[in-house]
């Protein structure tokens, strides 16, 4: 079984990506975290360096300074927001701001980590997508676009660094019970069975990263046993 020894975790202070990063130190593995503001607990084996990942310029020349400073061998992008809505409401900026931030900086980050990656052992890629990206939703429209580009990413990207013994995978959770509607007009219902938590997640991560070098588990989809949505209460 494959152990990681170093993975960076983008959004890594809360939700899914918090949950990863516990996750990875329970089990004795280093973690680099990215985000604005750091998380208020973090075990000791876990570094985190704040950075504004909508600026990709400065989030690239970052990730150059930690794979000379850390043994990364992983790279889970999971950073996003959800820019839910109808189309016309959203101004062409808005539109290229929420697909730099959601598509275009997780590939880019990538790209940087390639030639660090491609000269490990066995080395593994990420991305927390969406069942976003398995099927378009009503006013998701934007959200949408940016998770099937990611897993298109991951799919072309697998075949790509396979000689590398790089493994690429896209993990696709249905709707989690975190911040994300924070700031939506919806979220899940309330029972248990309505949503996922993160821990759900981060066990698929880690069936990700702990898989034998033989076997590559690309994609995982996760989803609620029960898909209900209400509006938020006021």
């Amino acid at each position: 079984m494959h152990k990681p020894n170093c993975v960076l975790i983008t959004g890594g202070s809360r939700g899914i990506g918090r949950a990863c990063c516990d996750a990875l130190a329970a089990k004795g593995i280093e973690v680099v975290s990215l985000s604005r503001t750091p998380a208020p607990h973090m075990p000791a084996s876990e570094t985190h360096y704040s950075i504004d990942l909508s600026d990709i310029p400065a989030s690239v020349d970052l990730l150059q300074g930690i794979v000379k400073n850390h043994s990364l061998d992983a790279i889970v992008c999971n950073a996003g927001v959800g820019h839910i809505g109808s189309l016309e409401n959203f101004s062409a900026g808005q539109i290229q701001q929420s697909l730099m931030f959601n598509l275009v900086s997780p590939i880019s980050l990538v790209r940087t980590c390639l030639p660090t990656l491609r000269n490990c052992t066995r080395s593994n890629i990420i991305f927390i997508g969406s069942t976003s990206a398995l099927q378009g939703g009503r006013y998701g429209t934007l959200y949408s676009a940016a998770k099937f580009g990611l897993r298109g990413a991951a799919q072309a990207l697998s075949a790509e660094v396979a000689s590398a013994n790089c493994h690429v995978g896209i993990i696709n959770p249905g709707s989690v019970r975190t911040g994300f509607f924070d700031n939506l007009n919806f979220e899940p219902g309330p029972e248990p069975s309505q949503a996922l938590l993160p821990v759900d997640v981060s066990d698929a991560l880690l069936h990700m990263l702990f898989s034998d070098d033989r076997a590559v588990v690309s994609e995982i989809n996760v989803q609620p046993r029960h898909h209900v949505v209400r509006k938020r209460s006021q």
